[in-house]
């Protein structure tokens, strides 16, 4: 049965190839394609107008697909940057250093030793204050405080835009100084926070770190008119 199906294709390429000098070459294409639709023939035809229909193998590599570009991460907010939103502290200096969750951080000199200064930043308010408080109470290896109990425990500040507070926390392992700062129209929530070895440490550094932490919301240190 195929045997006749190529034969009959054969005799109408043929009439296709000795009727090109009678008949426009857009009809002896249109004809020759209707072959090839109905008998599913791949043999090129050579008698229509310049060359007729032609097979071309495309090298590889001529159509290169785009890779994909990664997305760039966007880059963090550092205390170097133009923008920064705190004001340093004199003779304090970042530390280049990157370190796990944190923006920056800030080396304090102290006649106990250099004070590693913590900022970092979250989005809305990670827990809360009472949260939070009690997390770093943990850490300094108190027990928490009672809802009833936060404002004993905390200083509070705002402006326009901010709402903070800021902490001391002192145990047998050093005193912990740390200050959150809420940022309603980024809905982030700005942390400054070190450890001191001792009680007088922390006095000197105090005014300083929580000094930076409320230039965030545009005030001045505490106690500074």
């Amino acid at each position: 049965m195929r045997g006749r199906f190529l034969t009959l294709a054969s005799d109408m390429l043929r009439h296709i190839i000795t009727s090109t000098t009678t008949r426009p070459a857009r009809h002896c294409a249109a004809t020759a394609l209707r072959v090839f639709l109905l008998f599913g023939i791949a043999t090129p035809i050579t008698g229509c107008e310049r060359g007729g229909i032609e097979e071309q193998e495309v090298a590889k590599g001529v159509e290169d697909v785009p890779s994909a570009t990664a997305v760039e991460e966007e880059p963090r907010a550092r205390a170097s940057d133009p923008d920064q939103p705190w004001i340093v502290p004199d003779g304090w200096n970042e530390d280049p250093a990157p370190r796990q969750m944190r923006l920056t951080t800030y080396i304090a000199p102290d006649p106990s030793g250099d004070v590693e200064v913590a900022v970092s930043r979250f989005g809305g308010r990670v827990g809360g204050e009472l949260a939070n408080i009690n997390r770093w109470r943990g850490q300094m290896g108190l027990a928490p405080v009672a809802a009833d109990g936060l404002e004993s425990v905390i200083t509070r500040f705002e402006s326009e835009g901010y709402d903070g507070y800021e902490t001391r926390i002192e145990s047998e392992r050093g005193v912990m100084l740390a200050s959150g700062v809420y940022q309603s129209d980024i809905d982030q929530t700005w942390f400054v926070r070190a450890t001191l070895p001792d009680t007088e440490a922390a006095d000197r550094v105090q005014p300083d770190l929580f000094g930076m932490a409320r230039s965030i919301a545009g005030l001045s240190a505490p106690g500074d008119g």
